[in-house]
């Protein structure tokens, strides 16, 4: 078993951030998220993909939905191979960029059929939480990664709007984002074949979540510690 190494340091003269109850104080300084442990990243992982599941809790909310008026060409796209379209070169946009309607709508396109590959046929018959403590117990990662993870789903899901998070996608999405997170911060990571095991999917399927979560979230990997303490800090924004 591989042993995992965050490559950002954390400050350890911090205070623990962690209070009685289990929240988080929002005064402390952003390194001070090192002192959350990975189990309480864990959670608030958890916590905020459930949470991300219910903005889009209403009847009819079982598929994603295609992009104006090119739904008719999103129908039946779930399985790989179902339809060649021209690859349209994902790019990070400027304000100064010109937009091409029809570019747009092909790329909206693309970015609903990488979406769709993170649908499962059948709500998986384990919890988000018992997943990811699988996850955990097997090829346990460290705060950063976990954090790192519900970053990227929160920017793909808030900001960019590329998905939205349903019960029949939220395993995968957090299998591929916390991989794809493990190997952006980590100098070292678990064997490929490991953790597609402890994921219950195949190689080739965990290769191919990895891929369209990158193009997803833009390739956008980088995060910081402000970030990610942010990201500990949403749930008590949210209820605040």
């Amino acid at each position: 078993m591989a042993v995992t190494h965050t490559t950002v340091m954390s400050d350890h003269n911090t205070n623990p951030i962690i209070k009685l109850g289990g929240d988080i104080n929002p005064d402390s300084p952003p390194a001070a998220v090192f002192d959350i442990s990975p189990e309480t990243a864990l959670h608030l992982l958890c916590t905020n993909v459930e949470r991300l599941a219910a903005l889009v809790a209403t009847p009819g909310a079982d598929e994603l939905n295609c992009p104006g008026s090119a739904v008719s060409e999103c129908e039946d796209l779930s399985q790989d191979g179902a339809r060649e379209i021209e690859t349209v070169g994902l790019h990070v946009k400027s304000e100064a960029d010109v937009v091409d309607p029809a570019r747009a709508t092909a790329e909206a396109i693309q970015m609903t059929i990488l979406s769709k590959k993170f649908l499962s046929k059948k709500v998986p018959p384990i919890s988000l939480q018992d997943y990811l403590l699988r996850l955990h117990k097997f090829c346990p990662m460290s705060t950063a990664v976990y954090l790192a993870a519900s970053v990227y789903i929160s920017k793909m899901t808030l900001v960019e709007n590329v998905l939205r998070v349903l019960p029949k996608n939220m395993h995968r999405l957090v299998l591929a984002g916390v991989w794809v997170a493990s190997k952006a911060l980590e100098d070292l990571s678990y064997a490929h074949s490991r953790v597609a095991k402890v994921g219950g999917v195949s190689e080739l399927e965990l290769s191919k979540l990895e891929i369209s979560f990158c193009f997803l979230v833009d390739f956008e990997l980088r995060v910081d510690v402000r970030m990610l303490m942010d990201e500990a800090l949403r749930p008590q924004a949210d209820i605040a």
